[in-house]
Protein backbone atom coordinates (compact mmCIF):
# COMPACT_ATOMS: atom_id res chain seq x y z
CA UNK A 1 0.00 0.00 0.00
CA UNK A 2 2.86 2.72 0.65
CA UNK A 3 4.66 1.51 -2.29
CA UNK A 4 1.50 2.00 -4.60
CA UNK A 5 1.11 5.70 -2.58
CA UNK A 6 4.54 6.69 -3.63
CA UNK A 7 3.95 5.64 -7.28
CA UNK A 8 1.13 7.27 -7.59
CA UNK A 9 2.93 10.37 -5.86
CA UNK A 10 5.45 10.42 -8.04
CA UNK A 11 3.19 9.69 -11.52
CA UNK A 12 1.47 12.86 -10.62
CA UNK A 13 4.59 14.62 -10.69
CA UNK A 14 5.21 13.08 -14.42
CA UNK A 15 2.43 13.96 -15.69
CA UNK A 16 2.37 17.34 -14.51
CA UNK A 17 5.82 17.92 -16.20
CA UNK A 18 3.85 16.88 -19.67
CA UNK A 19 4.12 12.69 -20.29
CA UNK A 20 0.67 11.61 -21.69
CA UNK A 21 -0.90 8.16 -22.02
CA UNK A 22 -0.27 6.23 -24.84
CA UNK A 23 -3.08 6.41 -27.74
CA UNK A 24 -3.42 2.46 -27.56
CA UNK A 25 -6.14 0.76 -26.13
CA UNK A 26 -4.49 -1.71 -24.02
CA UNK A 27 -2.55 0.99 -22.24
CA UNK A 28 -5.13 3.65 -21.81
CA UNK A 29 -5.58 2.58 -18.03
CA UNK A 30 -2.15 1.42 -17.43
CA UNK A 31 0.18 3.79 -15.29
CA UNK A 32 2.60 5.44 -16.89
CA UNK A 33 6.42 4.74 -16.46
CA UNK A 34 8.26 5.79 -14.40
CA UNK A 35 11.48 7.79 -15.35
CA UNK A 36 14.13 5.79 -14.56
CA UNK A 37 15.71 8.25 -11.85
CA UNK A 38 11.85 8.22 -10.54
CA UNK A 39 12.38 4.71 -9.89
CA UNK A 40 15.48 5.00 -8.19
CA UNK A 41 14.39 7.34 -5.61
CA UNK A 42 10.91 5.26 -5.06
CA UNK A 43 13.76 2.02 -4.16
CA UNK A 44 15.38 4.66 -2.09
CA UNK A 45 12.18 5.28 -0.61
CA UNK A 46 11.17 1.44 0.02
CA UNK A 47 14.17 0.61 1.57
CA UNK A 48 13.18 3.28 4.31
CA UNK A 49 10.04 1.61 4.52
CA UNK A 50 10.63 -1.72 4.68
CA UNK A 51 13.55 -0.25 7.72
CA UNK A 52 10.57 0.39 9.88
CA UNK A 53 10.15 3.98 9.23
CA UNK A 54 6.94 5.64 8.46
CA UNK A 55 5.62 9.03 6.51
CA UNK A 56 5.38 11.83 8.96
CA UNK A 57 3.71 14.42 6.68
CA UNK A 58 3.13 17.90 7.47
CA UNK A 59 -0.37 18.80 8.44
CA UNK A 60 -0.60 22.23 7.92
CA UNK A 61 0.22 24.88 5.57
CA UNK A 62 0.81 24.57 2.07
CA UNK A 63 3.38 21.60 1.80
CA UNK A 64 1.16 19.09 3.06
CA UNK A 65 2.79 15.71 0.80
CA UNK A 66 5.48 12.96 2.62
CA UNK A 67 7.75 13.14 -0.55
CA UNK A 68 8.31 16.99 -1.75
CA UNK A 69 10.43 17.56 -4.85
CA UNK A 70 11.59 21.53 -4.26
CA UNK A 71 14.80 23.26 -6.15
CA UNK A 72 16.61 23.58 -3.20
CA UNK A 73 19.72 25.02 -5.00
CA UNK A 74 18.58 26.73 -7.93
CA UNK A 75 20.46 24.64 -10.35
CA UNK A 76 16.85 23.92 -12.00
CA UNK A 77 17.34 19.82 -10.53
CA UNK A 78 14.93 19.54 -8.13
CA UNK A 79 15.78 17.69 -4.48
CA UNK A 80 13.67 15.19 -3.24
CA UNK A 81 12.82 16.02 0.81
CA UNK A 82 11.20 13.14 2.26
CA UNK A 83 9.87 13.06 5.76
CA UNK A 84 9.65 10.32 8.14
CA UNK A 85 9.61 9.15 11.78
CA UNK A 86 10.92 6.04 13.59
CA UNK A 87 9.02 5.40 16.33
CA UNK A 88 11.52 4.43 19.78
CA UNK A 89 14.45 6.16 17.97
CA UNK A 90 16.00 8.94 20.90
CA UNK A 91 15.40 11.28 17.72
CA UNK A 92 12.33 9.96 15.99
CA UNK A 93 11.61 12.31 13.36
CA UNK A 94 13.72 12.37 10.23
CA UNK A 95 14.05 14.53 7.06
CA UNK A 96 15.92 13.28 3.92
CA UNK A 97 17.12 14.95 1.23
CA UNK A 98 17.81 13.16 -2.01
CA UNK A 99 20.08 14.71 -4.44
CA UNK A 100 19.77 13.87 -8.32
CA UNK A 101 23.09 11.88 -9.10
CA UNK A 102 24.05 9.75 -12.48
CA UNK A 103 22.25 6.66 -11.48
CA UNK A 104 19.15 8.32 -9.67
CA UNK A 105 19.00 9.88 -6.61
CA UNK A 106 20.76 9.57 -3.60
CA UNK A 107 21.16 10.45 -0.14
CA UNK A 108 22.08 13.95 0.56
CA UNK A 109 22.04 14.77 4.28
CA UNK A 110 19.47 14.01 7.21
CA UNK A 111 17.70 16.18 9.44
CA UNK A 112 16.46 14.68 12.85
CA UNK A 113 14.28 15.77 15.57
CA UNK A 114 12.93 14.64 18.76
CA UNK A 115 9.61 15.69 18.23
CA UNK A 116 6.71 12.54 16.42
CA UNK A 117 5.47 15.18 13.73
CA UNK A 118 6.06 18.40 11.44
CA UNK A 119 3.12 21.16 11.81
CA UNK A 120 4.49 22.74 8.46
CA UNK A 121 7.31 23.32 6.01
CA UNK A 122 8.79 26.21 3.47
CA UNK A 123 11.55 26.45 1.50
CA UNK A 124 12.94 30.05 1.95
CA UNK A 125 16.52 31.46 1.03
CA UNK A 126 16.58 34.01 4.16
CA UNK A 127 20.89 34.06 4.20
CA UNK A 128 21.23 35.03 -0.14
CA UNK A 129 23.31 31.93 -0.70
CA UNK A 130 21.18 31.35 -2.97
CA UNK A 131 20.01 28.09 -0.95
CA UNK A 132 16.75 27.54 0.30
CA UNK A 133 16.67 27.20 3.64
CA UNK A 134 13.91 24.75 4.98
CA UNK A 135 11.80 25.80 7.57
CA UNK A 136 10.01 23.45 10.09
CA UNK A 137 7.40 24.33 12.43
CA UNK A 138 7.67 21.66 15.00
CA UNK A 139 4.90 20.55 17.26
CA UNK A 140 5.80 18.98 20.48
CA UNK A 141 4.57 17.96 23.55
CA UNK A 142 1.57 19.87 25.31
CA UNK A 143 1.26 21.71 21.86
CA UNK A 144 4.39 23.82 21.47
CA UNK A 145 4.99 24.83 18.69
CA UNK A 146 8.91 25.23 17.58
CA UNK A 147 10.70 26.95 14.30
CA UNK A 148 13.17 25.34 13.29
CA UNK A 149 15.41 27.04 10.81
CA UNK A 150 18.18 24.87 8.29
CA UNK A 151 20.74 25.41 6.18
CA UNK A 152 22.03 22.61 3.98
CA UNK A 153 23.66 23.91 1.81
CA UNK A 154 27.18 22.17 2.52
CA UNK A 155 25.77 18.88 3.08
CA UNK A 156 25.86 18.85 6.75
CA UNK A 157 22.87 20.42 8.07
CA UNK A 158 23.51 23.86 10.27
CA UNK A 159 20.25 25.01 12.03
CA UNK A 160 20.40 28.80 12.28
CA UNK A 161 17.42 29.38 14.13
CA UNK A 162 15.41 27.83 17.01
CA UNK A 163 12.18 29.75 18.62
CA UNK A 164 8.54 29.47 20.05
CA UNK A 165 5.83 30.25 17.58
CA UNK A 166 2.49 30.74 17.02
CA UNK A 167 2.81 32.02 13.04
CA UNK A 168 5.21 33.47 10.99
CA UNK A 169 5.91 34.95 7.47
CA UNK A 170 9.28 34.88 5.19
CA UNK A 171 8.89 38.26 3.21
CA UNK A 172 11.36 40.63 1.76
CA UNK A 173 9.28 43.48 4.07
CA UNK A 174 11.43 46.86 3.07
CA UNK A 175 12.53 45.91 -0.42
CA UNK A 176 16.52 45.41 -0.17
CA UNK A 177 15.98 42.28 -2.08
CA UNK A 178 16.60 40.13 0.83
CA UNK A 179 13.72 37.87 2.88
CA UNK A 180 12.88 38.60 6.21
CA UNK A 181 11.40 36.69 8.56
CA UNK A 182 9.12 37.71 10.97
CA UNK A 183 7.70 35.15 13.85
CA UNK A 184 4.89 35.57 16.37
CA UNK A 185 5.38 34.32 20.06
CA UNK A 186 3.45 35.09 23.34
CA UNK A 187 5.39 36.87 26.43
CA UNK A 188 5.20 36.41 29.72
CA UNK A 189 1.25 37.56 29.77
CA UNK A 190 0.62 35.42 26.79
CA UNK A 191 0.47 38.84 24.75
CA UNK A 192 1.26 38.72 20.93
CA UNK A 193 5.04 39.90 19.86
CA UNK A 194 6.27 40.03 16.65
CA UNK A 195 10.18 39.24 16.22
CA UNK A 196 11.81 40.17 12.87
CA UNK A 197 15.04 37.88 12.16
CA UNK A 198 17.50 39.01 9.24
CA UNK A 199 20.70 37.42 7.95
CA UNK A 200 23.65 39.63 9.61
CA UNK A 201 26.22 38.20 7.25
CA UNK A 202 27.05 34.93 9.69
CA UNK A 203 23.55 34.45 11.30
CA UNK A 204 20.07 34.87 11.06
CA UNK A 205 20.07 37.26 14.14
CA UNK A 206 17.23 39.06 16.30
CA UNK A 207 16.67 42.82 14.99
CA UNK A 208 13.75 43.92 16.39
CA UNK A 209 10.92 43.22 17.92
CA UNK A 210 6.92 45.04 18.44
CA UNK A 211 4.20 43.94 21.14
CA UNK A 212 0.94 43.53 19.41
CA UNK A 213 -2.67 44.34 20.79
CA UNK A 214 -3.81 41.43 22.05
CA UNK A 215 -3.06 37.96 23.16
CA UNK A 216 -1.98 34.93 21.05
CA UNK A 217 -5.33 33.12 22.27
CA UNK A 218 -6.96 35.60 20.20
CA UNK A 219 -4.92 35.62 16.97
CA UNK A 220 -6.46 34.14 14.24
CA UNK A 221 -4.75 34.97 11.02
CA UNK A 222 -1.33 36.30 9.36
CA UNK A 223 -1.70 37.88 6.15
CA UNK A 224 0.87 39.23 3.94
CA UNK A 225 0.13 41.89 1.46
CA UNK A 226 0.77 45.87 0.84
CA UNK A 227 -0.31 49.42 2.03
CA UNK A 228 -1.74 51.72 -0.34
CA UNK A 229 1.14 53.52 -1.02
CA UNK A 230 2.90 50.70 -2.09
CA UNK A 231 4.55 49.16 1.04
CA UNK A 232 4.92 45.53 2.06
CA UNK A 233 3.08 45.19 5.04
CA UNK A 234 1.71 42.43 7.74
CA UNK A 235 -1.52 42.15 8.65
CA UNK A 236 -2.73 40.45 12.12
CA UNK A 237 -6.27 39.51 12.86
CA UNK A 238 -7.43 38.75 16.24
CA UNK A 239 -10.52 37.43 17.13
CA UNK A 240 -11.93 37.40 20.88
CA UNK A 241 -14.07 35.14 22.52
CA UNK A 242 -17.23 37.33 22.64
CA UNK A 243 -16.71 37.94 18.29
CA UNK A 244 -15.14 40.94 18.41
CA UNK A 245 -12.68 41.19 15.58
CA UNK A 246 -9.45 43.36 15.00
CA UNK A 247 -6.49 44.00 13.12
CA UNK A 248 -2.66 44.76 13.82
CA UNK A 249 -0.97 46.17 10.46
CA UNK A 250 2.69 46.05 10.91
CA UNK A 251 5.91 47.46 8.70
CA UNK A 252 9.30 47.16 8.38
CA UNK A 253 11.68 50.58 8.34
CA UNK A 254 15.33 50.55 8.07
CA UNK A 255 15.18 47.11 9.97
CA UNK A 256 12.78 48.17 12.48
CA UNK A 257 9.29 46.56 12.71
CA UNK A 258 6.75 49.16 12.85
CA UNK A 259 3.15 49.65 14.04
CA UNK A 260 0.77 51.17 11.31
CA UNK A 261 -2.38 49.98 12.86
CA UNK A 262 -3.22 48.60 15.98
CA UNK A 263 -6.32 46.91 17.39
CA UNK A 264 -6.13 48.18 20.87
CA UNK A 265 -7.33 51.68 18.51
CA UNK A 266 -10.17 53.32 19.55
CA UNK A 267 -13.08 52.37 16.84
CA UNK A 268 -11.10 49.72 15.97
CA UNK A 269 -12.36 46.61 16.79
CA UNK A 270 -15.73 45.52 14.48
CA UNK A 271 -18.05 42.30 14.61
CA UNK A 272 -16.21 39.10 12.97
CA UNK A 273 -17.43 38.09 10.06
CA UNK A 274 -15.12 35.25 8.50
CA UNK A 275 -13.49 37.71 6.19
CA UNK A 276 -9.80 38.56 6.38
CA UNK A 277 -7.61 41.43 5.01
CA UNK A 278 -7.39 40.72 1.10
CA UNK A 279 -7.04 42.66 -2.12
CA UNK A 280 -10.92 42.91 -2.78
CA UNK A 281 -11.16 45.12 -5.83
CA UNK A 282 -8.00 43.31 -7.58
CA UNK A 283 -5.78 46.92 -7.69
CA UNK A 284 -2.96 45.20 -5.72
CA UNK A 285 -3.27 46.73 -2.32
CA UNK A 286 -4.79 44.69 0.72
CA UNK A 287 -7.94 46.06 2.61
CA UNK A 288 -8.75 45.24 5.82
CA UNK A 289 -12.93 44.46 6.34
CA UNK A 290 -15.05 46.28 8.77
CA UNK A 291 -18.78 45.38 9.27
CA UNK A 292 -20.98 48.59 9.99
CA UNK A 293 -24.49 47.67 10.88
CA UNK A 294 -27.32 48.27 8.48
CA UNK A 295 -30.20 50.56 10.11
CA UNK A 296 -32.41 48.14 12.15
CA UNK A 297 -35.47 48.67 12.03
CA UNK A 298 -37.35 45.12 13.87
CA UNK A 299 -35.64 45.30 17.18
CA UNK A 300 -36.03 41.10 16.99
CA UNK A 301 -34.72 40.60 13.88
CA UNK A 302 -31.46 39.70 13.56
CA UNK A 303 -28.84 42.32 12.40
CA UNK A 304 -26.97 42.95 9.36
CA UNK A 305 -23.89 44.06 8.51
CA UNK A 306 -22.44 45.54 5.05
CA UNK A 307 -18.62 45.36 4.76
CA UNK A 308 -16.39 48.46 4.47
CA UNK A 309 -13.50 47.29 3.31
CA UNK A 310 -10.47 49.79 3.87
CA UNK A 311 -7.22 50.67 2.49
CA UNK A 312 -4.43 51.69 4.28
CA UNK A 313 -1.17 54.40 3.68
CA UNK A 314 2.21 53.82 5.51
CA UNK A 315 1.17 56.51 7.89
CA UNK A 316 -2.43 54.76 9.47
CA UNK A 317 -4.70 56.59 6.97
CA UNK A 318 -7.41 54.83 5.88
CA UNK A 319 -9.77 55.28 2.60
CA UNK A 320 -12.92 53.24 2.54
CA UNK A 321 -12.84 51.62 -1.22
CA UNK A 322 -15.70 49.32 -1.51
CA UNK A 323 -18.98 48.29 0.68
CA UNK A 324 -20.32 45.01 0.03
CA UNK A 325 -23.31 42.59 2.00
CA UNK A 326 -21.55 39.67 2.05
CA UNK A 327 -24.50 36.81 2.49
CA UNK A 328 -22.37 33.49 3.98
CA UNK A 329 -25.59 31.68 4.48
CA UNK A 330 -26.78 31.42 1.04
CA UNK A 331 -23.27 31.73 -0.99
CA UNK A 332 -23.25 35.69 -2.87
CA UNK A 333 -22.05 39.02 -2.43
CA UNK A 334 -23.42 42.60 -3.78
CA UNK A 335 -21.10 45.65 -4.44
CA UNK A 336 -23.07 48.03 -2.63
CA UNK A 337 -23.68 51.18 -4.73
CA UNK A 338 -22.59 54.73 -3.10
CA UNK A 339 -25.27 56.14 -0.53
CA UNK A 340 -25.93 52.44 0.92
CA UNK A 341 -25.16 53.57 4.18
CA UNK A 342 -27.35 54.29 7.25
CA UNK A 343 -30.59 54.96 4.66
CA UNK A 344 -30.92 51.05 4.29
CA UNK A 345 -32.25 48.33 5.93
CA UNK A 346 -31.95 44.29 5.40
CA UNK A 347 -34.40 42.13 6.28
CA UNK A 348 -34.69 38.27 5.54
CA UNK A 349 -37.29 35.56 5.11
CA UNK A 350 -37.20 31.69 4.50
CA UNK A 351 -39.17 29.27 3.28
CA UNK A 352 -39.50 25.85 1.62
CA UNK A 353 -38.38 26.93 -2.16
CA UNK A 354 -35.29 28.81 -0.28
CA UNK A 355 -34.78 32.30 0.97
CA UNK A 356 -35.19 35.98 0.07
CA UNK A 357 -33.30 38.98 1.11
CA UNK A 358 -34.86 42.22 1.08
CA UNK A 359 -32.82 45.63 0.92
CA UNK A 360 -35.79 48.93 2.20
CA UNK A 361 -35.01 52.64 1.76
CA UNK A 362 -35.69 53.94 5.36
CA UNK A 363 -37.31 57.13 5.84
CA UNK A 364 -38.11 58.15 9.53
CA UNK A 365 -40.29 55.23 10.80
CA UNK A 366 -41.23 54.16 7.06
CA UNK A 367 -39.75 51.58 5.06
CA UNK A 368 -39.84 50.76 1.40
CA UNK A 369 -38.59 47.82 -0.23
CA UNK A 370 -36.55 48.58 -3.52
CA UNK A 371 -34.66 45.27 -3.81
CA UNK A 372 -35.32 41.69 -3.42
CA UNK A 373 -32.57 38.74 -3.99
CA UNK A 374 -34.37 35.01 -3.76
CA UNK A 375 -32.06 32.49 -3.35
CA UNK A 376 -34.05 29.35 -4.67
CA UNK A 377 -33.32 25.45 -4.15
CA UNK A 378 -36.72 23.71 -4.14
CA UNK A 379 -37.11 21.20 -7.08
CA UNK A 380 -39.51 24.11 -9.40
CA UNK A 381 -36.62 26.54 -8.70
CA UNK A 382 -35.88 27.34 -12.60
CA UNK A 383 -39.27 28.51 -12.58
CA UNK A 384 -39.62 30.73 -9.91
CA UNK A 385 -36.26 32.20 -11.46
CA UNK A 386 -38.11 33.40 -14.23
CA UNK A 387 -41.20 34.43 -12.88
CA UNK A 388 -42.75 37.94 -14.62
CA UNK A 389 -40.61 40.88 -13.00
CA UNK A 390 -37.46 38.70 -11.92
CA UNK A 391 -33.88 39.31 -12.91
CA UNK A 392 -31.96 35.88 -13.43
CA UNK A 393 -28.66 36.34 -11.76
CA UNK A 394 -26.99 32.82 -11.48
CA UNK A 395 -27.78 29.25 -12.04
CA UNK A 396 -25.45 26.33 -10.18
CA UNK A 397 -26.73 23.02 -10.43
CA UNK A 398 -28.73 23.07 -7.18
CA UNK A 399 -29.57 26.63 -7.03
CA UNK A 400 -30.77 29.41 -8.97
CA UNK A 401 -30.24 33.04 -8.31
CA UNK A 402 -33.05 35.66 -8.85
CA UNK A 403 -33.38 39.38 -8.05
CA UNK A 404 -36.45 41.69 -8.52
CA UNK A 405 -36.35 45.33 -8.53
CA UNK A 406 -39.53 47.06 -6.39
CA UNK A 407 -40.75 50.48 -7.89
CA UNK A 408 -37.54 50.23 -10.28
CA UNK A 409 -35.05 50.37 -7.34
CA UNK A 410 -36.78 53.58 -6.20
CA UNK A 411 -33.42 55.25 -8.01
CA UNK A 412 -31.10 53.37 -5.56
CA UNK A 413 -29.85 50.67 -7.98
CA UNK A 414 -30.67 49.51 -11.42
CA UNK A 415 -30.77 46.49 -13.42
CA UNK A 416 -27.37 46.93 -15.05
CA UNK A 417 -25.19 47.72 -11.74
CA UNK A 418 -27.47 45.10 -9.90
CA UNK A 419 -25.77 42.46 -12.41
CA UNK A 420 -22.35 43.88 -11.85
CA UNK A 421 -22.56 44.20 -8.40
CA UNK A 422 -23.79 40.72 -7.86
CA UNK A 423 -21.18 38.09 -7.27
CA UNK A 424 -21.42 34.35 -5.80
CA UNK A 425 -19.11 33.59 -3.47
CA UNK A 426 -16.05 31.70 -3.67
CA UNK A 427 -15.28 29.52 -0.94
CA UNK A 428 -12.08 29.59 0.34
CA UNK A 429 -9.78 26.56 0.57
CA UNK A 430 -7.04 26.65 2.49
CA UNK A 431 -4.76 23.96 4.43
CA UNK A 432 -3.35 26.03 7.22
CA UNK A 433 -1.11 28.19 8.37
CA UNK A 434 2.68 27.84 8.72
Amino acid sequence: MRRIRLMLALCALVLLSGCGASPMSETLYRLPKLPWEYEALEAKIDELLEDGAEYAAPTSGSNLQSVQMVDLDGDREEEAIAFFRRAGDERPLKIYIFRAAEDGYEQYCMIEGTSNSIYSVNYVDLDGDGWREILAGIRGELDVQNLSVWSVRTGEPRRLLLTGYTRYAARDMDGNGQQELIVLRSDEENYAVADLYAWNGTELALHASLHLSKTVAELSRLTAGTLSDGTTALFVTFVTQDGAAATDIMTVEEGVLRSVKKSADAGSAYHFLDLYPSDVNADGVTEVPEPMPFVQTDPEAGVYYRVCWRQYDGSGESTVVRQTYPDAQSGWSLTLPEGWDERVSVSRRSGADGNAVTFSLVNGEETEPFLTIYTLTGDNRSQLSMRSGRILLARQPEVSYAAELHGEGLGMIDEKTLRESFALSAAEWTTGEN
